[in-house]
């Protein structure tokens, strides 16, 4: 009885125990087989190949030894005539069954001595030997002897041994193939299959699918764990489906939401006379929102400016946020342009709307770019880049307000672009020029120095103003290049200035703000003139009131710096920003330059007559040293005088010209004239200043 029980123990531990898994790794080697197999009826083949070239070899070296033995045997006979004895040589050669024929040319070149022992085949090469001839006193060359010799016998051998081995070797493959094809689809493509197909369906509905396999191998265990992770994580996708197409801030539909809105827009098409309108619009100031509240306040600002969006257009409208400040309204369907300009212009007056941060009101500001398409036009696809042209127009042109895309601004828009490409080249093909205007003093009528302007001659759209393509400069990160390419013109210009007798003229160059934070800038100035050998006292550089407060430390620091070089610092366009007699104290100043605004009116305008009286006085004061731009006609200077403007700068004087023009118009001037220069003469195109 025990031992029964014992014996039937294993086969209830056998029962009890889970099925071995079937290794789809094992599988494999299995169905592999035949390809091991294959591999070494080609490795065989390889080595009978290598075999028959080695052969062939043997053949080739063993043929030019026997030429050359019986070159040495015949050199005598052949050399004294005795062809007799030359044709015994070459006949006992002839029991070689590989050599088909051999003969003996003399040294003129004919044949004196051939022996054939079978007819030559196809598979026959040739050797030839020199035969030499010494007799102690001489050496020459008597002939030579050639010896065909035939291949067939081991092509043949060969053949019929690849042969065997090519049949051989596809029965091989073609029962490999069969294996492996059965044998992936039972333990592979099946398996993967059914997994694959539930991840389609899953993908179509979103639902989750399992996959049905249920084999006991490595891919039904990965089926079951795949279907688990179906289950725990088909909310999570849904949720990362939403949060890669929305924003997280606001909710609204992101950029890449936009970009397939888009494409669906385009590829349904629609009528012919459907318009869509698209809005891009873009916070004014919304830097300033941030820095002043903070930026968890700046989230709340744009979290109520997305629900007023939202609030302001219908539900077939389309709202999203690309990022930042920037947001986007579609209206799908509008009659017209006027139409779209309307709903562009209720979006702003929502957006408007005063805003309640940390108890204080705040008015929002925005400039919308719209641009209007049919349906069916194949470019709606760049409505975004459209209408940020618009856009762009009107956050430079008119902030704060709606500008329509026509032509204009694609013409304008198109010649940015091209100029903006440009700027490497200009740069390194010399195309920007510096020209130079002069600064005259009012009373003595003296040229005492010149104002350095940028110029660029484009070879296809002809001289260019900075006006136009100097934002485009800094927008390039170009600023502090271009610094350098005119400060090296201006101490090249202060070089052929002494040249000429007048080494009294400064030169006066502007800095953009970027190159106050630079703190390097007093170095490079430092060298720049020792290369040329000018005094830096003979530089004065201009800087903005809107550059010293943005950057208010770090400019204080960089103009200390350039003041003790000896440079002279000049404050510009005063009157035109804040205008702030805190800032005029806290900078290194010695010049004041009243904007050419303050100017134009002079003298029939009585209030600004005042207020450059008040800058005046306020100059005398602080020892500043004043500059009236923009000086047309003599009355004007006259009035400047007047007031106490010490020196003047304008077109009743001199335009801007190159340097070359310049030193031929100052060749003309005295030194110290007793009147009031006239116009510069008319050698290049002209520009304000």
């Amino acid at each position: 009885m025990r031992k029964d029980e014992a014996m039937t123990e294993p086969d209830r531990n056998e029962q009890a125990a889970p099925p071995r898994l079937r290794s789809v790794v094992h599988a494999m080697i299995w169905a592999t087989v035949p390809v091991l197999l294959l591999v070494q009826l080609l490795a065989s083949a390889g080595v009978e190949a290598s075999s028959f070239w080695s052969q062939l070899r043997q053949l080739d070296a063993r043929m030019a030894r026997v030429a050359e033995s019986r070159a040495e045997l015949i050199a005598e006979p052949l050399w004294k005539m005795r062809y007799d004895q030359v044709t015994g040589v070459l006949n006992e050669i002839m029991h070689d069954e590989t050599i088909a024929a051999a003969a003996v040319y003399d040294d003129t070149g004919a044949a004196i001595a051939r022996v054939v022992a079978r007819p030559q085949g196809q598979s026959v090469a040739e050797v030839s030997h020199p035969i030499h001839y010494s007799n102690g006193n001489m050496a020459v060359q008597a002939g030579r002897i050639a010896i065909a010799y035939s291949r067939a016998t081991l092509y043949a051998d060969a053949g019929s041994r690849l042969m065997l081995l090519l049949v051989v070797g596809l029965l091989a493959t073609f029962a490999t193939l069969i294996a492996m094809r059965i044998s992936a689809n039972i333990f592979i493509g099946r398996p993967l299959a059914a997994m694959m197909s539930a991840i389609q369906r899953s993908k179509q509905d979103g639902r989750a699918y399992p996959a049905d396999v249920t084999s006991s191998n490595e891919f039904g265990q990965l089926a079951r764990a795949f279907n688990a992770m179906q289950h725990t994580t088909s909310g999570a996708l849904d949720r990362l489906g939403h949060m890669a197409t929305h924003d997280p801030l606001t909710g609204l539909p992101n950029r890449r939401s936009l970009t397939e809105r888009l494409a669906v827009t385009s590829q349904n098409g629609g009528a012919p006379d459907t318009l869509v309108a698209f809005c891009f619009i873009d916070l004014d100031d919304f830097k300033g929102i941030n820095d002043t509240f903070g930026h968890e306040a700046g989230d709340a600002f744009l979290v109520q400016i997305s629900q007023r969006l939202r609030r302001a257009v219908e539900a077939e409208d389309w709202v999203a946020r690309l990022g930042g400040d920037e947001f986007v309204v579609i209206r799908p369907e509008v009659s017209d342009e006027q139409a779209a300009h309307a709903f562009a212009q209720r979006v702003l007056d929502a957006i408007s709307e005063p805003i309640r941060l940390h108890d204080k009101q705040v008015v929002p500001r925005a400039s919308i770019g719209l641009a209007v398409r049919h349906a069916d036009d194949p470019e709606l696809s760049h409505l975004p880049t459209l209408a940020d042209i618009a856009l762009y127009h009107a956050k430079s042109k008119a902030p704060g307000t709606v500008a329509v895309l026509d032509e204009a601004l694609q013409r304008d828009y198109r010649r940015r672009r091209d100029l903006e490409l440009a700027i490497p080249t200009g740069f390194a093909e010399g195309q920007f020029e510096v020209w130079y205007q002069s600064q005259v003093d009012l009373d003595s009528h003296e040229v005492v120095g010149l104002e350095a302007l940028i110029r660029w001659r484009h070879p296809e759209h002809g001289v260019i103003g900075p006006g136009e393509f100097l934002p485009l400069i800094e927008r390039s990160g170009n600023n502090a290049r271009l610094t350098r390419y005119v400060l090296t013109d201006a101490c090249r210009a202060l070089q052929q200035l002494a040249a000429v007798g007048r080494p009294q003229i400064r030169i006066a160059i502007n800095l953009p703000p970027s190159e106050l934070a630079d703190h390097s800038l007093a170095a490079e100035l430092r060298a720049t003139c020792a290369r040329f050998g000018v005094a830096a006292s003979m530089l004065e550089l201009e800087i903005t009131e809107g550059s010293l407060i943005n950057n208010i430390a770090s400019a204080s620091e960089t103009l200390h710096r350039l003041r003790r070089l000896g440079a002279t610092i000049a404050l510009d366009d005063f009157g035109t920003g804040y205008s702030s007699l805190a800032h005029l104290r806290r900078f290194p100043l010695d010049k004041v330059k009243i904007d050419k605004a303050f100017i134009s009116e002079i003298p029939d305008s009585a209030e600004d007559k005042a207020i450059v009286g008040v800058i005046a006085s306020l100059a005398a004061t602080l020892g500043l040293t004043l500059v009236a731009e923009g000086i047309e006609r003599a009355e004007q200077a006259e009035a400047m005088r007047e007031i106490g403007v010490r020196l003047g700068q304008g077109f009743l004087y001199q335009r801007p010209q190159p340097l070359e023009a310049v030193l031929q118009w100052l060749d003309g001037q005295p030194a110290v004239a007793s009147r009031v220069v006239s116009d510069g003469p008319s050698i290049t195109p002209e520009f304000a200043v």
